[in-house]
């Protein structure tokens, strides 16, 4: 392979990572993607991990310059550890928003990067040993170019692209392919080297994203099994028992009962019988139609009489044993620090999660979402985003588009003969595996079609129940797996191709056909403001700050008073400590501890709407900030009206708003 030849895919990432984030480049230290929210929040974590480096006895891991003076964690927080060391050191000389938006651009390389590099070790295995055979220049060029295909998939699918909208951690999805390339050479190589190198990658993705740490490991399982044949399924060869037939006869018929009751419910709106002395609800068919589900499930089950053997003895499952036991390894000693903190946070009984029903449990993705289109192309993303509100569905969440050129591949490659001198059936088969569990994963707790919640559960309404686990509440993400998935069988498949499909015009022309459906652009941003005020604030002497109007508030969606997060980013401006504030997970107890707070209590109240009783609270001298930042245009009158009644000298004043020093 020549140097150009190498060097010109990742020329092609890096043009197309600033072209599908455009305009950011043109506003790197101006404006930041998506609405106003969350995207505050990594900006901030940059900031500390700055500020955590330049004064010493500072933990990273906890802050008081949030929640003053009671602090918080931020080790269930999307804190992006390793992406702010990253600004603190190599970036250290952008400010801190500038900062972010390079590293989000390098995102977005990243991800076509470490796909293209999985892509590329899948497809070019066979071909080590044909270098010197007719036609092999031929076949690593077609590599080449199935491996591009593979990385526009995922680094510029759908899923990254709505996560830019304020999901920063999220957008950096390298670390799966890179993670994915090193379990591989693993497990196919028996490599300790290799496995070292997946501990590693999986630590580094503790310092990133919680989410893809879960995937990884769970990755790691399916991988595992589906590389081994650790587990395998085959139907019984038997005759059926006469049991078994008129089972199948007996849950049929119940089956259809169910569907005749759930039927009758939805045209009539139910009704309530009273048995027993008790009053039994059926305004809803959902029950009826998991009765239908199960009944027609054991009638599979009875017909098909699956016989599951598992095989532990093997070498190659003891040595996949041994590879995952080397990951587990290595990944405990390099992320021990966040590790140590999250036990800490364990046995203080600190930890927070959402807790949610069966009904409330967060919705995965519609079965429908794949044709439903890109809700931020510039062409038809009004039309796709109209459809996702017609399911009630947030996309940002439940994106599904996988693009029609992808389908109708994906569909092709199904009825693809094998070749046997390209990647073999088994990684076929592996890849195959890991897209049906994580796609599964990812239509949520129940199936829902166009909307419609049709009753059958699926496996991830039983994931709120395991530890840790269950703070990987949006099963909607298990996507990106997906993504990465259907990125390798469209690289086997293309790479493998035949006839017209495997003419180099004609590749070329469907990746640009995947990225014309997978853009973008123009990427929606949220111009930054540094109001003059935070410059007084800053050259003031130290002590706390409180926001006017004030608010607490987390991901979980729990809060009090305002919820803008701007003063998380002016808080990178004053490097004052914050009373209040916004985390991943907000300390269970915040709102309980501010309501004995003076000043704070009435501040955050009356944020919330509720006007303060007179006479006001003036006991300054109990307040935990030394300064008050007034917002004029976004304050409740009730806030105006006892801030300017507080014993305060203001300080300075511009952009409509008026800094105060409390007495």
């Amino acid at each position: 392979m020549t140097r150009s030849a190498f060097f010109a895919p990742f020329a092609l990432f890096a043009a197309l990572a600033i072209a599908w984030t455009w305009p950011l480049a043109l506003h790197l230290n101006g404006a930041l993607p998506g609405r106003p929210g969350d995207n505050f929040s990594f900006v901030w974590n940059l900031w500390w991990m700055r500020h955590v480096l330049a004064t010493p006895g500072l933990r990273y891991f906890h802050t008081t310059y949030l929640f003053y003076p009671f602090g918080t964690t931020i080790v269930d927080h999307p804190h992006t550890a390793l992406p702010a060391i990253v600004a603190a050191t190599l970036l250290r000389g952008l400010p801190v928003a500038a900062a972010q938006n390079v590293l989000l651009i390098a995102y977005v390389f990243a991800n076509m990067a470490c796909m293209y590099a999985l892509a590329w070790s899948i497809l070019a295995s066979p071909l080590q040993s044909g270098d010197d055979e007719p036609g092999a220049a031929r076949n690593r060029a077609a590599a080449r170019r199935a491996a591009v295909v593979a990385a526009i998939v995922f680094g510029l699918s759908p899923y990254v692209a709505v996560h830019l909208l304020g999901h920063f951690d999220l957008v950096a999805a390298w670390p799966l392919p890179l993670y994915a390339l090193a379990l591989r050479r693993a497990v196919d190589r028996r490599s300790r080297a290799a496995a070292g190198a997946a501990g590693v990658v999986l630590a580094a993705t503790a310092y990133i994203a919680y989410y893809y740490v879960v995937y990884l490991c769970f990755l790691t399982i399916v991988y595992v099994f589906a590389s081994t044949d650790a587990l395998r399924v085959s139907r019984s060869k038997t005759p059926p028992a006469r049991a078994a037939r008129r089972g199948r006869v007996v849950f049929a018929a119940a089956a259809a009962a169910a569907a005749a009751i759930a039927l009758a419910i939805g045209l009539t709106g139910g009704a309530t019988v009273s048995a027993g002395g008790q009053a039994i609800s059926a305004r809803t068919p959902q029950n009826a139609l998991t009765a239908m589900w199960l009944a027609l499930a054991i009638c599979a089950l009875l017909t098909w009489r699956p016989q599951i053997r598992v095989r532990t003895a093997s070498p190659d499952v003891r040595s996949a044993v041994t590879i995952a036991s080397l990951i587990a390894a290595v990944f405990a000693v390099l992320a021990s620090p966040l590790l140590w903190e999250a036990a800490r946070l364990l046995l203080r009984g600190e930890y927070v999660t959402q807790q949610y029903g069966w009904r409330s449990i967060p919705r995965g993705v519609d079965a429908l979402a794949p044709l439903a289109g890109h809700p931020l192309h510039p062409l038809f993303g009004g039309a796709a985003a109209r459809a996702y509100g017609a399911f009630g569905q947030d996309y940002v969440e439940t994106i599904g588009w996988i693009g029609l050129v992808p389908l109708v591949l994906l569909a092709a490659s199904v009825r693809a003969p094998a070749d046997s001198s390209r990647p073999s059936t088994r990684d076929i088969r592996i890849w195959r595996v890991v897209a049906l569990v994580f796609a599964v994963w990812a239509l949520g707790p129940f199936l829902t079609i166009a909307g419609y919640d049709t009753g059958l559960k699926l496996p991830a309404i039983l994931l709120r129940f395991v530890p840790l686990v269950e703070n990987a509440r949006m099963p909607g993400r298990a996507m990106v797996v997906v993504f990465m998935a259907i990125a390798v069988l469209l690289a086997v498949h293309l790479a493998s191709a035949r006839g017209r499909l495997a003419s180099a015009g004609v590749q070329w022309l469907l990746a640009a056909a995947i990225a014309f459906e997978y853009w973008a652009g123009p990427l929606p941003l949220t111009m930054l403001d540094r109001p003059k005020v935070y410059e007084s604030l800053a050259a003031a002497g130290p002590g706390a700050v409180c926001e006017a109007p004030m608010g607490i508030g987390d991901g979980l969606g729990i809060g009090v008073g305002s919820q803008d997060r701007r003063v998380l980013f002016y808080a990178t401006q004053h490097e004052h400590p914050l009373v209040g504030g916004y985390v991943g997970r907000m300390p269970a107890d915040a709102q309980a501890r501010y309501e004995r707070t003076p000043v704070a209590a009435t501040l955050l109240a009356a944020s919330d709407g509720a006007a303060p009783a007179p006479p006001f609270d003036r006991d300054v001298a109990g307040a935990p900030c030394r300064y008050l930042v007034l917002h004029r245009a976004g304050s409740p009158a009730a806030v105006i009206s006892y801030v300017e009644n507080l014993p305060a000298t203001e300080i300075a004043a511009s952009d409509g708003l008026v800094l105060y020093r409390l007495k």
